[in-house]
């Protein structure tokens, strides 16, 4: 009688779905049983002969009639439901975190650049991430998050290209009305044994290996906005020999003009990485489908064409998709760091989309309209080096950077950028770090002010796991 219950609780709890699992399974269990069985018998007889003794079979686990009318009466049947039929769950999940607050913000907060933050104080963001092993050839990750760095909920107020804002990814802010709260920020399945074999297939709302980047840095490098994208996808990959691959699928972040619905965006990517004792170096290679599917690109796309008036103020779509590509390279050896990163687009856009002097082609209030205008072929490029050290038994580290685009005023990125930046480890896994940005903008004949800026950012980080 006990068995047959154990069974049912079993199939309540989505453990057996079908005869066929379930014929397998039975089998698979039965024979685990006997040669566990055996063993047992044989390390009693071992010690002491007291093999003669008989075993007492462990009392069976099952779910009371009410617990399994109650699964029912809320419709999670087939679910995970946590029971004390299933030990040992924390075996199997992992769970680790932190919060980054940023502070201060002196010098120049309106600028209106894409990847800035220019809020006094913020978090930026604070999560956790749970890991799950689901079994040998199947494992889970999912990311709650809260950030509240800028955002826009009125794109419209800063004229045809909308206002800049930290990160159109995470606030899921293509179409407006962003909010700050907790977000679902990644959840993905990953299908695959690396002992077996080195493909592997991910599932899920995850960064798309295009390009490399930070996530939530103190400020977003002009390669970032450029090539971070979040999205629900399908992905097929390698890991083997220091070589990596993949190739992913996911839908665009907005519509195609005269469409009712998101054309479906794909990627293909491919790396190779070394590590020894005295160096360190990784060289990889993206191409995009569509940059569009880049969610700051979306965004600034939506801008331009909802009417020129900001986002909601019209049809909001894109009319000509555009390629592109995204290379990275980085080396380590001892306390000193290097890393370049480039994106760019392999075509025009449409000038109505992307214009190639941003509000000056589209009627701003700099110049005035220009009938000729062409469609803007963005590229971004960035180089950065660091140095870790230790001193007063504390880890620290500096680094300086220098970045520059073309054609990219449209996409509310400055011409140039040079920073320098500074992070000290006051106690374990707890970080205080500042950065200096100095911006140059476009001149005014290429949609930009002509003039410079700067902001400097601090930082607490703290992490656990």
């Amino acid at each position: 009688m006990k068995l047959k219950l154990v069974v049912a609780s079993m199939s309540l709890l989505g453990l057996i779905s079908s005869p066929a699992f379930a014929a397998t399974n039975h089998v698979k269990h039965k024979k685990h049983h006997q040669k566990a069985m055996a063993q047992q018998t044989t390390t009693h007889h071992d010690y002491k002969d007291m093999g003669s003794m008989p075993i007492q079979p462990a009392e069976a686990c099952t779910l009371s009639p009410a617990s399994l009318t109650m699964i029912q009466m809320t419709q999670n049947t087939a679910r995970a439901i946590p029971n004390p039929c299933n030990p040992g769950w924390y075996n199997r999940l992992q769970i680790s975190g932190g919060m980054n607050i940023d502070v201060g913000k002196w010098g120049s907060r309106n600028t209106n650049y894409m990847g800035e933050n220019y809020q006094r104080l913020s978090i930026n963001d604070a999560y956790l991430n749970f890991a799950a092993k689901v079994n040998d050839w199947a494992k889970a990750f999912a990311s709650l998050s809260y950030s509240n760095p800028t955002t826009v909920a009125n794109p419209g107020l800063f004229g045809p290209y909308g206002a800049a804002e930290y990160s159109s990814a995470y606030s899921n802010n293509i179409n407006a009305g962003a909010a700050s709260n907790v977000q679902l920020e990644q959840a993905f399945v990953t299908l695959g044994n690396f002992d077996q074999s080195p493909l592997f297939v991910q599932l899920g709302k995850q960064y798309q290996d295009f390009g490399r980047y930070e996530i939530h840095p103190i400020t977003r490098s002009v390669t970032q906005v450029m090539s971070e994208t979040l999205a629900t996808s399908a992905k097929v990959g390698f890991i083997m020999n220091g070589f990596n691959g993949s190739i992913y699928a996911f839908d665009t972040p907005i519509n195609k003009l005269g469409t009712s619905s998101s054309p479906t965006d794909y990627g293909a990517a491919l790396g190779y990485t070394q590590t020894t004792d005295q160096l360190s170096w990784d060289v990889g290679a993206g191409y995009l489908y569509n940059l569009i599917g880049v969610n700051d690109v979306a965004f600034s796309v939506a801008n331009a064409t909802g009417n020129l008036g900001g986002l909601g103020a019209g049809t909001v779509g894109y009319n000509t998709r555009v390629g592109a590509y995204a290379l990275y390279a980085d080396v380590n050896t001892g306390p000193f760091s290097v890393g370049a990163r480039l994106v760019s687009a392999l075509q025009r856009f449409n000038p109505n989309d992307l214009a190639q002097n941003g509000i000056v082609d589209t009627g701003g209030s700099i110049t005035g309209a220009n009938t000729n205008s062409n469609g803007a072929k963005p590229l971004a490029g960035s180089i950065q080096a660091g140095y870790g050290f230790n001193a007063w038994d504390m880890n620290q580290n500096v680094y300086v950077g220098y970045q520059g685009t073309r054609q990219a005023a449209a996409l509310n990125l400055p011409r140039t950028r040079g920073l320098a930046g500074y992070g000290i480890d006051v106690w374990t896994n707890t970080n205080l770090a500042v950065e200096w940005d100095h911006d140059w903008a476009y001149s005014t004949s290429h949609g930009g002010t002509g003039d410079g800026s700067n902001l400097v950012s601090l930082r607490a980080s703290v992490m656990f796991s």
